[in-house]
Parts: C-alpha cells; sequence; structure tokens
C-alpha cells in the first residue's frame, strides 16, 4: 500500500489579500481611483491575476483592470491562446487586449527575446492607454529559480537580489505582488475560479535553463535550499543592493548634472575619493536608462580604471560604450546618446504617445490639426540646418554630435518634411517632451 503523503493542500489568495498586496506596492488605497493592467498569459499562475482582479471589481468601483494577453508569433498556437485568455477574461467582466507582435521572430535565446517583446508591446499600450501599472504574477518559485540562475551565470550583488517587487519598465510601474506567495497557492487561486489553464510547452522543455533548475527544485530542497530559503536570501542581498542605491543616489544629486537635452555632466573633481562600487554604479545609472540595458561589466570597469580611478583627469577627446558618447573636457566629462544607437523613425498620430529610445515621453495633443505625417527621429545634420533656417539659437558649447542626437518631431505633408519640435531648442505647442527617467 502507498504511503499516504501528509502534504496539504495551500489555500488559494483571497482577493482581500490581493488587494493589500496591491496597496502596498502602488501606494494606492482601496478608495482612490487606479487602473492595472494584468499580463495574462493563460497559465495556471497568471489566471490567477484575472481570477483575483474579478473578485475585487465585483466589490470595489475604483479600481480598474485590463488584461494584456500576447501573441509572440513564436508558435500557431498562440492565436487560438490569446483569443481563449480573451474569451475568458470577457466572461468575467474583465477588458481584454490581444497584443501581437509583427516583428522578426527571434531564433536565438529565445525566452528573453520573448520576454523582451512581451513587456515592451505591454509598457507600450500602457503609456499609450495612460496606464500606470502593470501586474505580473511571479512568484516564490520563480524568484528562486532567478536567484540560483544568475548564481550559475556569476551575477554579483544586483544580480543575486533577484526580481524587485516594483520597478520602472520604460515609464510603466511594474508590480510583482506574488513574490511571496508559493506557486501552489496561485494554482488554488486559478482552480477555485473555474479556469482552465493553458499548458505551454516550452514550461517542460529542458534546452531551457529555468526549466533545468525547476527540476532539480526537489533535490536542493532535501539540503535545506527550499524555494522560500532561496527566495529570503535574494531579499537579504536586495537590501544590501537598495542600501548601496541610496549611497549612488545621494552622491549623484549633488555630482551629476543632467541638462534640458539629457547631457549629464560630471566634475573630475567630483570623482576624487569615492568608493570604487558607487562610481561603478554611477556609470551604470548614466549609461543605461535610454538604452534599456547596462553597458557590459568589462566595459564599466575600463572606464573606471581609465577615467575614474586616475589621479590626472584624461586627455581631452572621447569614448562610444553601449551607444552613449563619453567625451572628456578639461574640467569634466559630457555623457550622452550615440545617433546610431538610435531606434529608427517611429510614425505617431495626434493623441498618440511615444517613449522614445525608452527614455522621453513624446506626447502629441489630441486635439491637434496638423495635416500630414508625423515623425519622429533624431534631429541629425538635416535638423540642425533646419533649426538655423527657423531663427533659433543652437547652443553653442554642446557637441554636434550631441545635437544630432536630440530627439525631434517633423511634418510630412505633400512630400515636403518640416521641422516641428525638438527637446530643449525648439517648442510646439501641440507637442510635449517629457522624461521618463530623471536622475
Amino acid at each position: 500500500m502507498a504511503p499516504v503523503s501528509s502534504h496539504k493542500p495551500m489555500p488559494p489568495l483571497s482577493g482581500v489579500a490581493f488587494v493589500k498586496k496591491l496597496a502596498k506596492l502602488s501606494k494606492i488605497s482601496r478608495n482612490q481611483s487606479a487602473h492595472f493592467a494584468l499580463a495574462v498569459s493563460g497559465g495556471a499562475d497568471s489566471l490567477s491575476l484575472m481570477a483575483l482582479a474579478a473578485v475585487v471589481r465585483e466589490k470595489n468601483n475604483h479600481w480598474d483592470f485590463s488584461v494584456l494577453t500576447v501573441n509572440h508569433g513564436l508558435r500557431p498556437a498562440a492565436v487560438q491562446e490569446t483569443r481563449y485568455v480573451s474569451k475568458l477574461a470577457k466572461a468575467m467582466g474583465l477588458p481584454c487586449k490581444i497584443l501581437t507582435h509583427k516583428g522578426a521572430v527571434p531564433e536565438n535565446d529565445i525566452q528573453s527575446a520573448a520576454r523582451n517583446i512581451r513587456y515592451g508591446l505591454m509598457s507600450e499600450w500602457c503609456v499609450k492607454n495612460k496606464v500606470t501599472y502593470l501586474v505580473t504574477a511571479h512568484h516564490l518559485e520563480d524568484q528562486a529559480e532567478t536567484f540560483l540562475l544568475r548564481l550559475a551565470r556569476g551575477s554579483g550583488l544586483d544580480g543575486l537580489s533577484g526580481m524587485q517587487s516594483i520597478r520602472n519598465y520604460e515609464g510603466v510601474a511594474l508590480l510583482r505582488p506574488f513574490l511571496d506567495v508559493p506557486r501552489e497557492c496561485l494554482h488554488q487561486t486559478t482552480a477555485k475560479a473555474g479556469l482552465e489553464p493553458i499548458s505551454d510547452p516550452s514550461n517542460s522543455n529542458r534546452r531551457f535553463a529555468r526549466v533545468r533548475i525547476r527540476n532539480k527544485m526537489d533535490l536542493l530542497s532535501e539540503e535545506g535550499m527550499t524555494a522560500a530559503r532561496l527566495a529570503d536570501t535574494a531579499g537579504r542581498l536586495l537590501q544590501a543592493r537598495q542600501a548601496l542605491e541610496q549611497v549612488t543616489e545621494n552622491f549623484m544629486q549633488t555630482a551629476v548634472r543632467l541638462d534640458e537635452y539629457g547631457i549629464a555632466y560630471l566634475t573630475y573633481a567630483s570623482l576624487r575619493d569615492q568608493p570604487e562600487d558607487i562610481l561603478r554604479r554611477t556609470i551604470n545609472r548614466l549609461l543605461t536608462p535610454y538604452g534599456g540595458y547596462p553597458p557590459r561589466a568589462e566595459s564599466v570597469q575600463r572606464i573606471l580604471d581609465e577615467v575614474f580611478l586616475k589621479p590626472r583627469p584624461p586627455k581631452e577627446g572621447g569614448k562610444t560604450i553601449n551607444g552613449f558618447v563619453l567625451r572628456f573636457r578639461r574640467e569634466g566629462l559630457l555623457i550622452f546618446r550615440e545617433i546610431s544607437g538610435l531606434p529608427e523613425p517611429v510614425i505617431i498620430k495626434p493623441g498618440g504617445v511615444c517613449v522614445w529610445d525608452n527614455g522621453i515621453s513624446i506626447r502629441v495633443a489630441k486635439s491637434s490639426v496638423l495635416k500630414g505625417m508625423l515623425q519622429i527621429k533624431p534631429l541629425g545634420s538635416e535638423g540642425l540646418k533646419a533649426i538655423s533656417k527657423l531663427g533659433n539659437n543652437v547652443p553653442k558649447n554642446l557637441p554636434a554630435a550631441a545635437l544630432h542626437a536630440l530627439p525631434s518631431v517633423w511634418l510630412t505633408y505633400r512630400k515636403k518634411s518640416s521641422l516641428l519640435a525638438v527637446r530643449g531648442v525648439l517648442e510646439h505647442a501641440d507637442i510635449e517632451f517629457q522624461d521618463v527617467f530623471r536622475l
């Protein structure tokens, strides 16, 4: 006779607990108006978000929820799966938007590429629809797996601190309220709501490192390395990381100046006697916000060794790293975006919003009566000439390369293009530039 398991199923999460978690992360009370977008793939984890949102919506008319589901274009079944999620959402009284990737399908590092596609589409929808919060169903075991994956890759403090419960992603607040909630608890929540989850074959495909790690979790638990303990370790490391980030923040507030053109300035005098790790974090912060990804560790170390840690200032000149230009001057350092690393031109319509280069929100007034095609692109040499013709003063003390990279809005009408607005240089009543990232 087989032994009887002593394991008791975990209880499902309640609507009250869900509200408390969202309120804590968003700092919005249940009596305040709020709109949350829910990232739902159709798996048992993410369906729990829909189940809980439906419960909360019945009792709280101050909070709105929208379901976002993504077709990455990786599997033929994705079309039916996103339709299934949409059908479930609408049956539960929740609006749903299917977001479809129309670009090239990734062939390498598929999971990472799919994640970038997914979050890119969802954050873009949130910005356009003025939804501040995007909620995911990452749970305790996800946190533990992430810790082990990064440990295997030789990550430092930042990587080993795991996923954060709240972080900024391209102007949207990404909320992960379930990082302390076991997977089973979410599955019970989905089951209680009577929802049938979709089975994604990639979740059992051993070609992916995360799947291989997941399959070893029971063995690790026997040695005391349970998911809860690993997640707790990541949490402790996060506290250490946050302390260092606060020190870095304080240093940058006094040492770094960010002007109206988005150019950062540092004096060599301000860098003296600073701990190497604080300088390293400062470089990462300055070379990451608009590019989306931090520079390679070896590139940062090279800058530290050649510029920041030397007793004498470097010779005047420059370097290009991670899509940024570092221009060395006698008194200090300038950092600005490299034009070749900027996105392709983007078409925008009246009432539209575009997060350009992951860092600048460009909004065109809905009431705009401009006729023609509106396009966002780097200013370039053509734009500099146009500014001069309009009689505007071009900043004399800035490198031409920095001016070329400024975001600008152009109007094309009857095959003729004209410059309408340039960040920090040329204003237009219908166009607003706003930084998603500030120091």
